[in-house]
Protein backbone atom coordinates (compact mmCIF):
# COMPACT_ATOMS: atom_id res chain seq x y z
CA UNK A 1 0.00 0.00 0.00
CA UNK A 2 2.70 2.53 0.74
CA UNK A 3 3.89 1.61 -2.94
CA UNK A 4 1.12 2.56 -4.21
CA UNK A 5 0.47 6.18 -1.68
CA UNK A 6 4.07 7.15 -2.84
CA UNK A 7 3.51 6.93 -6.49
CA UNK A 8 0.08 9.10 -6.32
CA UNK A 9 2.23 11.65 -3.91
CA UNK A 10 5.46 12.03 -6.82
CA UNK A 11 3.09 13.38 -8.80
CA UNK A 12 3.10 16.59 -7.02
CA UNK A 13 6.38 16.21 -5.35
CA UNK A 14 9.01 14.27 -7.97
CA UNK A 15 11.58 13.02 -5.33
CA UNK A 16 10.34 15.15 -2.24
CA UNK A 17 8.39 12.41 -0.79
CA UNK A 18 9.15 11.45 2.23
CA UNK A 19 8.43 9.02 5.47
CA UNK A 20 8.00 11.73 8.17
CA UNK A 21 10.77 12.34 10.32
CA UNK A 22 13.15 11.29 7.91
CA UNK A 23 14.17 15.07 6.59
CA UNK A 24 18.01 15.46 7.74
CA UNK A 25 17.20 18.84 10.21
CA UNK A 26 20.64 19.98 8.86
CA UNK A 27 19.79 20.45 5.09
CA UNK A 28 17.35 22.92 3.56
CA UNK A 29 13.78 21.90 3.13
CA UNK A 30 12.61 21.84 -0.57
CA UNK A 31 10.44 24.26 -1.61
CA UNK A 32 7.63 21.81 -1.85
CA UNK A 33 7.61 18.08 0.36
CA UNK A 34 5.17 15.40 1.61
CA UNK A 35 5.71 13.61 4.30
CA UNK A 36 3.64 10.25 5.15
CA UNK A 37 2.90 8.53 8.13
CA UNK A 38 1.40 5.10 8.87
CA UNK A 39 -0.23 5.07 12.30
CA UNK A 40 -2.18 2.01 12.50
CA UNK A 41 -2.78 -1.18 10.47
CA UNK A 42 -5.83 -2.80 11.92
CA UNK A 43 -7.23 -6.37 10.85
CA UNK A 44 -10.85 -5.73 10.35
CA UNK A 45 -12.10 -9.00 8.06
CA UNK A 46 -11.90 -12.59 8.97
CA UNK A 47 -12.90 -15.73 6.97
CA UNK A 48 -12.27 -19.52 7.79
CA UNK A 49 -9.74 -18.22 11.08
CA UNK A 50 -7.44 -16.31 8.41
CA UNK A 51 -7.36 -12.13 7.87
CA UNK A 52 -9.34 -11.41 4.83
CA UNK A 53 -8.81 -7.91 4.73
CA UNK A 54 -6.75 -4.97 6.51
CA UNK A 55 -7.65 -1.59 7.13
CA UNK A 56 -4.33 0.81 6.80
CA UNK A 57 -4.71 4.05 8.00
CA UNK A 58 -2.15 6.80 6.79
CA UNK A 59 -1.70 10.87 7.62
CA UNK A 60 -0.19 12.87 4.58
CA UNK A 61 1.22 16.00 5.06
CA UNK A 62 2.01 18.67 2.45
CA UNK A 63 4.19 21.78 3.02
CA UNK A 64 5.73 24.65 0.73
CA UNK A 65 6.74 28.29 0.96
CA UNK A 66 4.11 28.96 -0.94
CA UNK A 67 0.83 29.71 1.00
CA UNK A 68 -1.24 29.69 -2.54
CA UNK A 69 -0.17 25.61 -2.83
CA UNK A 70 -0.72 24.99 0.82
CA UNK A 71 -4.41 26.01 -0.18
CA UNK A 72 -4.48 24.64 -3.67
CA UNK A 73 -2.85 21.17 -3.85
CA UNK A 74 -4.21 19.06 -0.65
CA UNK A 75 -7.69 19.29 -2.10
CA UNK A 76 -6.17 18.09 -5.30
CA UNK A 77 -4.00 15.31 -3.93
CA UNK A 78 -7.24 14.51 -1.92
CA UNK A 79 -9.15 13.88 -5.10
CA UNK A 80 -6.02 11.80 -6.62
CA UNK A 81 -5.68 9.27 -3.53
CA UNK A 82 -9.77 8.66 -3.73
CA UNK A 83 -9.94 7.61 -7.08
CA UNK A 84 -7.23 4.90 -6.23
CA UNK A 85 -9.40 3.97 -3.70
CA UNK A 86 -8.09 5.68 -0.32
CA UNK A 87 -10.87 7.18 1.81
CA UNK A 88 -10.30 10.59 3.08
CA UNK A 89 -11.20 11.35 6.69
CA UNK A 90 -12.31 14.42 6.64
CA UNK A 91 -10.51 17.82 4.72
CA UNK A 92 -7.60 17.67 7.28
CA UNK A 93 -6.16 20.66 8.98
CA UNK A 94 -3.41 23.12 9.20
CA UNK A 95 -0.08 21.84 10.55
CA UNK A 96 3.04 23.43 11.91
CA UNK A 97 6.33 23.39 10.32
CA UNK A 98 9.40 23.72 12.58
CA UNK A 99 10.84 26.11 9.60
CA UNK A 100 8.98 29.55 9.39
CA UNK A 101 9.18 28.94 5.70
CA UNK A 102 7.20 26.57 5.40
CA UNK A 103 3.30 26.01 6.10
CA UNK A 104 1.52 22.61 5.71
CA UNK A 105 -1.81 21.06 5.38
CA UNK A 106 -1.94 17.25 7.05
CA UNK A 107 -5.11 15.02 5.69
CA UNK A 108 -5.33 11.37 7.22
CA UNK A 109 -6.81 8.52 4.95
CA UNK A 110 -7.98 4.56 5.30
CA UNK A 111 -7.43 2.30 2.82
CA UNK A 112 -9.17 -1.28 2.80
CA UNK A 113 -6.64 -4.33 1.40
CA UNK A 114 -8.47 -7.40 0.38
CA UNK A 115 -6.24 -10.13 0.95
CA UNK A 116 -7.09 -13.12 -0.98
CA UNK A 117 -6.09 -16.44 1.31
Amino acid sequence: MKDLLISILERYCPDDVYLQGTLNPDEAYPQKFITFFVPATDDISFYSNDVSAVEWQFSVMFYSTDPAEVQTYPAQISADLKAAGFIPQGKGNDLHCERPTHTGWVMDFLYRENINS
